[in-house]
C-alpha cells in the first residue's frame, strides 16, 4: 500500500470539507457544547452538592472525581457522533458532486482509496475532539483548584485512557463503519441515518459511565481492546464488501 496515494485522497477530501457550511458548523459546534456547556453544567451540579454543610472534604473530591470522569466520557460522543457527518459523505458526495467516477478511475487501490477516504474524516473529528478536551480541562482545573483546596482533578489516569485510546479508537471504528455505509448507498441522508446507528454501542458506554456506577481503568483498557480489534476487522471487511464497479455502473 502506497501511503501517498492516500494521503493525496485525504488531502482532496479535507479541502471539500472546508468548503462544507454544514460540515464548518458541526466542527465548530462540537466543541464549543461538549467542552464548555456540559463542563459548566456539571460545575453548577458540583457547586450545588459541596454546598451543603454535610459534604465533608473526602465526599465533595469523591464527587467531583466521579462527575469529571463523566464528562471525560462525554468527549467520546464527539469522536463518534461526527464521523456519521463527515465520512457518511465521503462516496455519496463524491457523487453527488460528479467527482466520484474520476476518482474510483484513477491508479489507486482500493485499501489505498479507502484508508485515504478514513484519514479525511479521521483528523477533523479527533482533532475537533482534541480542542474539546483543552477547552474543557481549563474550566474544570480552575474550578477545582479555587474550590477544592487548590486541587488539580485534570489529568487523571481516566482522562489519559479516555482521550489517548477510547476516543481515537471510538473515532476509527465510526468513520470505518459510516464509510462502508456510505459506499453501499447513493442518497446523502439514508447514509448519515443508517451510519448514525453505529454510534448506539458507544452512546450506550457513555451512559453506562453516567449512571453512578464506578468505571474501572481496566474495563476501559479491555474497552480499547476491543476497539482496536474491532477497528481493524472493519478496515478488512471495507476492504473486502468495497466494489468499485458496482457504484460505477449501479448507481443513479
Amino acid at each position: 500500500m502506497r501511503f501517498w496515494k492516500s494521503w493525496i485522497v485525504t488531502q482532496k477530501d479535507l479541502s471539500v470539507f472546508r468548503k462544507n457550511k454544514y460540515v464548518l458548523y458541526s466542527l465548530v459546534a462540537m466543541p464549543i457544547i461538549m467542552g464548555v456547556v456540559l463542563p459548566v453544567i456539571f460545575i453548577f451540579a458540583l457547586d450545588a452538592t459541596i454546598a451543603s454543610p454535610q459534604i465533608t472534604h473526602e465526599m465533595a473530591l469523591a464527587a467531583a472525581n466521579q462527575i469529571v470522569n463523566i464528562a471525560t466520557m462525554y468527549l467520546v460522543l464527539i469522536a463518534s457522533i461526527l464521523p456519521s457527518i463527515i465520512a457518511s459523505y465521503s462516496f455519496v458526495g463524491e457523487k453527488i458532486e460528479k467527482s466520484l467516477e474520476p476518482l474510483l478511475a484513477t491508479p489507486t487501490t482500493d485499501g489505498e482509496l479507502l484508508l485515504g477516504k478514513s484519514l479525511a474524516a479521521f483528523i477533523p473529528c479527533i482533532a475537533v475532539t482534541l480542542i474539546g478536551a483543552a477547552i474543557a480541562t481549563p474550566i474544570i482545573d480552575y474550578w477545582s483548584y479555587t474550590r477544592l483546596e487548590g486541587l488539580i482533578l485534570i489529568p487523571n489516569v481516566f482522562w489519559v485512557l479516555v482521550i489517548c485510546a477510547i476516543a481515537p479508537l471510538s473515532c476509527v471504528m465510526s468513520v470505518e463503519a459510516n464509510i462502508i455505509v456510505s459506499s453501499k448507498v447513493n442518497d446523502i441522508r439514508a447514509a448519515q441515518q443508517i451510519g448514525g446507528l453505529v454510534v448506539l454501542p458507544l452512546i450506550f458506554f457513555v451512559i453506562f459511565a453516567s449512571t453512578g456506577a464506578q468505571t474501572s481503568i481496566w474495563l476501559l483498557i479491555g474497552v480499547a481492546a476491543a476497539l482496536a480489534v474491532a477497528d481493524i476487522a472493519l478496515f478488512f471487511l471495507s476492504k473486502k464488501i468495497f466494489q468499485r464497479e458496482e457504484i460505477l455502473t449501479k448507481w443513479k
